[in-house]
């Protein structure tokens, strides 16, 4: 594995065929250091760049592994242009068993669009991100459900590119053994990361595959399956590529805050349709008195739910909510 800064790589990309390991890395003004592990493989024959990341939250596991696998697996000899893999996108988040937020300035980089490496921590490595992905033509980005997080597995899909990215944006999605994707066309919904994507001409998908920061067998399987058929689909490995039966998701996402903090106890799971009115769970005080009774506001899915029972309602940093969500819900009235 070499280490390089940023500037270097393109220089450093070897023109023989073959796998490279690099530590990729940029010093913030702040003094803090970014570290993003890299690996490229390089074909012995023409054709398309295909990225695939994880670890965009540094404790959604089941894809960092999977990530791993993909390393050691594609062969230089087989393949058809050239893969990206990053494993994870921050050596610090992931070292410090870190969730959702950036640890330096607790920013959702999801949320974070690239273009301003003269910013916040959070700004510079997501511009880093994009400097190393640019030149992809399409890319998966691996999620999962963190230790807080009880999570049913869905792909969205961003949508808003011409047709054919669009097109070819779903055709990433559909080799993974997932039973829902969700196409979005509502840009709030979007994170910034996968607009500016769409902006370069890349087709992309992010995947939500295990829960609880626990990465299963069956959960790194699913991640690592998919991305074998995604490069067969664009004909980056030979083989036919799987096809499962996906199910469509529609609907407005809904996310259900507490406004006080103390302990919650859900009463749903993850993958559960509740009616209007039906009973999500309780808040209570230290001493297991009732604070708040939380109902769903509409028909809908439940695509997660917080897991752990401790809701801080005056930690929002960056306005972010992640400390006092309770359960994220789809809309199916519509």
């Amino acid at each position: 594995m070499r280490t390089v800064d940023i500037k270097q790589l393109s220089r450093s990309w070897a023109k023989g065929i073959g796998l490279q390991e690099f530590l990729v890395t940029r010093r913030h003004s702040s003094g803090e250091l970014i570290e993003i592990p890299v690996a490229r493989i390089q074909g012995a024959f023409q054709g398309p760049q295909m990225t695939v990341m994880s670890g965009m939250h540094a404790g959604e596991y089941s894809g960092i592994l999977a990530a791993q696998k993909l390393i050691t697996s594609v062969k230089p000899e087989q393949l058809c242009g050239t893969l990206i893999v990053i494993p994870v996108i921050s050596t610090k988040a992931f070292m410090q068993r870190n969730m959702q937020l950036n640890p330096v300035d607790q920013r959702e980089v999801h949320f974070v669009r690239p273009g301003n490496p003269e910013g916040t921590y959070s700004d510079m490595l997501m511009d880093t991100i994009f400097e190393i992905v640019k030149d992809s033509d399409f890319l998966i980005d691996s999620h999962a459900g963190e230790m807080a997080q009880s999570l049913m597995s869905w792909i969205p899909v961003p949508m808003g590119g011409d047709d054919e990215m669009d097109r070819k944006s779903l055709e990433l999605a559909a080799g993974f053994q997932i039973e829902y994707v969700e196409p979005r066309y509502d840009v709030p919904s979007i994170p910034e990361f996968c607009i500016s994507l769409l902006e370069a001409g890349i087709a992309n998908i992010w995947v939500e595959c295990g829960k609880n920061g626990v990465p299963t067998q069956k959960d790194i399987a699913i991640h690592f399956d998919g991305y074998v058929a995604a490069l067969q689909t664009m004909k980056m490995i030979h083989g036919d590529p799987a096809r499962h039966d996906q199910k469509v998701l529609k609907g407005k996402r809904s996310q259900i805050n507490s406004h006080k903090s103390g302990v919650w106890h859900p009463a749903v799971n993850e993958g559960d349709i509740v009616e209007s009115g039906q009973h999500l769970g309780r808040l209570t005080d230290y001493f297991g008195n009732t604070i708040a009774e939380f109902t769903s506001p509409s028909r809908s899915l439940v695509l997660y739910y917080w897991s752990n029972p401790a809701i801080n309602a005056s930690r929002r940093p960056h306005d972010y909510d992640w400390h006092n969500g309770l359960v994220s819900l789809l809309d199916l009235e519509e």
